[in-house]
């Protein structure tokens, strides 16, 4: 008799969200982010930074403000009852240190709160090994961004 696996605690929208991030996203499949911790508004992952971010002797910084981008991005997604989608508006990404590669991150983002469409979120990166402060990042977030068409006006 096959075992089914037990039903998950999470909303759909939140179990899509982790299948995105997980599997589809491109940038977090040459990561190998694994969910550590998703929330409504709060998420984090362990991921492992792989050579080909490679500058010099250690991993470009800007991989960082990629990665905090999109996971506080994420963090906005899981604020949310329904798929909507945001825009950065606003990032700012400090750097405290420097990693090399094969070195394993905890990756946080907590989206703190949403007002008049506009969400607020922060973030941060540092080693598993010693919890060492890599990089932080705040960043603003439009929700409900749509594309525009030609019949639209700024």
């Amino acid at each position: 008799m096959e075992q089914s696996e037990p039903p998950s605690l999470l909303s759909p929208m939140l179990e899509a969200a982790r299948g995105f991030i997980e599997g589809e996203h491109p940038l977090f499949k040459s990561l190998a982010l694994k969910t550590t911790r998703l929330s409504e508004g709060e998420v984090c992952f362990r991921l492992t930074v792989p050579e080909d971010y490679l500058d010099g002797d250690h991993i470009h910084g800007g991989i960082f403000t990629i990665m905090l981008d999109t996971i506080l991005g994420y963090s906005v997604w899981t604020s949310l009852d329904t798929f909507r989608p945001i825009a950065t508006i606003n990032l700012k990404t400090d750097y405290f240190g420097h990693v090399t590669p094969e070195t394993t991150l905890i990756c946080s983002g907590v989206c703190e709160g949403i007002r008049d469409e506009i969400a607020y979120c922060t973030g941060r990166a540092t080693t598993e090994e010693t919890g060492e402060l890599i990089a932080t990042a705040t960043g603003t977030f439009m929700v409900g961004t749509r594309s525009m068409t030609s019949k639209s006006r700024l």
